[in-house]
């Protein structure tokens, strides 16, 4: 049972490792993650100490630089609390932006019915779902997406197992006169469902259809009775606000530093 955020992050971690992760590398004084993506957001230092001064930067650098040569550090806000961003910010690191990670606990609803139809879609549909994603993370934030869906694709098609028995990858699409205009992921295991990697094109939107995904997905996950469901947006953003809609609260905003 998920009590805390290091109960999530475990389940998280435990549903990712073999899919989006990699590896974990375990230092003196942090844990090294390692992505299947090039990503920043994938590869990255967790500290695992409680005072910032007992934070090796050298030893994470040398563990770190060889496959992420910007060396991020992701802060829970635990370490925040802890005064852990001044000393980095004092070494050359900077903030990337933030992790907001909500949470919506299973309870049986009412209102996921919706007029705009989502189909669950599966391999024969998938490069539906990658043309939107990588259209949209492009033109909106200049985001190469082809390697977060390369290894969408694979857990799809079972080329990629996670570390969990019951995980599976799901995928959703909105299409408008045959189009596909908006889509969705989802990871998840007996213990958990992840929102991810949800988008819409520009020239649709304000039209419901983030709504009808994030509906899909609960009622999917209600189904199989599925006890926490989650996602990790940034914070304040429209998804953010969609998720609130439903239910879903702001359990920790994390935070990644980068070295300049």
């Amino acid at each position: 049972m998920i009590r805390s955020f290091e109960d999530l992050w475990k389940a998280h971690t435990e549903l990712c490792q073999g899919v989006l992760i990699k590896d974990i590398k375990k230092l003196k004084t942090a844990d090294i993650i390692i992505g299947n993506t090039p990503d920043a957001w994938y590869n990255f230092a967790l500290p695992k100490v409680s005072k910032p001064a007992d934070l090796d930067l050298n030893e994470i650098k040398k563990a770190l630089s060889p496959i992420n040569p910007a060396t991020t550090i992701y802060l829970w806000e635990k370490h925040r609390k802890a005064g852990f961003s001044n000393p980095l910010k004092r070494n050359g690191y900077e903030s990337m932006g933030t992790d907001t990670w909500m949470i919506l606990k299973n309870k049986v609803r009412k209102d996921l019915e919706t007029d705009v139809p989502v189909e669950h879609v599966g391999l024969s549909k998938f490069s539906d779902y990658e043309k939107i994603t990588n259209k949209v993370f492009k033109e909106e934030d200049n985001y190469d997406d082809q390697p977060y869906n390369e290894v969408c694709r694979q857990a799809l098609a079972g080329e990629k197992k996670s570390k969990t028995p019951s995980f599976s990858a799901e995928f959703f699409m909105v299409y408008k006169d045959s189009r596909p205009v908006a889509g969705a992921g989802l990871f998840l295991t007996k213990e958990v469902g992840y929102f991810h990697n949800t988008a819409t094109l520009k020239s649709h939107r304000k039209k419901g259809y983030h709504t009808s995904l994030i509906k899909a997905r609960i009622k999917f996950c209600l189904e199989r009775k599925i006890p926490l469901l989650y996602s990790i947006v940034e914070y304040k953003s429209k998804s953010f606000r969609n998720l609130e809609r439903f239910g879903f609260r702001s359990w920790q905003v994390c935070e990644l530093f980068t070295l300049k």
